[in-house]
């Protein structure tokens, strides 16, 4: 797959990790060549140097979207990641598949460190960790005035994702009244993690395993339409391909899958005199085109929306956060950069919520935009 890269230069163009440090060697082409190379001879480097090469990449996906080859850099990581596994893998991976008994005690534990004992290399990590607990909140400020009958009366599976569950049950409450507003039946479906963490660190067992869970809850419940409010969870979902043997099959799971926000477009609502000044929107790394999130933030806020990133990367990264945190940084001082210092930063991930809250200059408070809403 790596060979077919014919050095266009379109994915440096897009590579947050590349705009951030200038370093061409970290860039997508640099990897697909080198994972060419080593596809003909693998003992041209250690398992230590292809362990370190693994753990430079953040799996935006970016590259993958504009390559015209087809070369997916991500994935070609993720398989070194799983010939070549190491302890911050093996982190990665307890703390996505054990999500329901760790995330909530250990924030709660981070949060219980002093700051005079947080490394400058972990400090930041941990106070992501305490901030997924979340504390007061942003101070809801869009009030729903109505609800289109569009959707009324329809039934619908409700995907929250291990965020909502598990450490920030607000944003479920939200979405829930929401849906009940407009007039959306919530099916009952005990779904997994969507996966997308595991498979770019290169467990593809487990994702797998997920994935084939969330597939047979859609069916048990008759293949409805799934809303969702995380792009990331949204984006891995959407790239179940290989787990249908049906590709019309398929065709019908990704038309299932609805942004909330997309089901909101036609709802109308009020700006209260609570509302902050001046607020910014994150674009995630995984949003898909259409980017229904924003849509929803331009056509409700107008110009109280000052500014949103594009090309930005919140620097969150997965396992390359745990890896090489100061590189991981570089992306995130650069994403900062653009977003300038609003009042607010909200944005539709929850890894990116969480990596934004974590580094945010001290007048600046971060959250999803569900946070908003009274």
């Amino acid at each position: 797959m790596s060979g077919d890269c014919i050095l266009c230069g379109k994915c440096l163009e897009v590579c947050p990790l590349l705009r951030a440090t200038g370093r061409e060697e970290l860039g997508p082409r640099a990897k697909a060549d080198l994972c060419f190379l080593l596809g003909d001879d693998e003992t041209l480097l250690s398992g230590e140097d292809v362990a370190k090469l693994a753990g430079l990449c953040l799996g935006c996906h970016r590259c993958k979207a504009v390559c015209s080859q087809g070369v997916d850099v991500p994935g070609l990581v993720a398989a070194l990641r799983l010939a070549h596994p190491d302890f911050k893998g093996w982190l990665w991976k307890t703390w996505l598949t054990h999500a329901r008994e760790l995330w909530s005690s250990t924030s709660l534990a981070a949060k219980l460190i002093p700051k005079n004992f947080q490394s400058e290399k972990f400090g930041p990590f941990l106070k992501m960790l305490a901030g997924l607990k979340g504390g007061p909140g942003l101070e809801p400020f869009l009030i729903p005035e109505i609800f289109p009958d569009t959707y009324r009366g329809e039934r619908m599976l409700l995907f929250a994702g291990c965020t909502a569950n598990y450490v920030q049950g607000r944003w479920l409450v939200t979405a829930l009244r929401l849906l009940d507003g407009l007039g959306i039946e919530v099916l009952p479906g005990d779904f997994k993690c969507c996966g997308g963490g595991l498979s770019s660190a290169g467990f593809d067992v487990e994702s797998e395993a997920m994935a084939c869970k969330n597939i047979d809850v859609w069916r048990k419940a008759g293949k409805p339409k799934m809303v969702l409010f995380c792009a990331s969870c949204l984006s891995s979902l959407g790239g179940y391909e290989n787990y249908f043997e049906d590709s019309e099959e398929f065709i019908s799971w990704q038309r299932s899958l609805m942004p909330l926000s997309a089901l909101l477009r036609e709802a109308t609502f009020v700006v209260s005199e609570k509302a902050s000044g001046k607020v910014a929107y994150h674009r995630p790394c995984h949003v898909d085109k259409a980017d229904s999130d924003y849509m929803f933030l331009h056509n409700a806020l107008g110009n109280r929306l000052i500014v949103s990133t594009s090309r930005e990367c919140c620097g969150f990264g997965g396992v390359m956060r745990l890896g090489t945190p100061a590189l991981a940084d570089a992306v995130n001082r650069d994403c900062w950069e653009k977003l300038g210092t609003p009042d607010v930063v909200l944005t539709g991930c929850s890894a990116c919520a969480a990596q934004l809250a974590a580094t945010a200059p001290n007048e600046v408070r971060v959250g999803h935009w569900l946070e908003i809403i009274a």
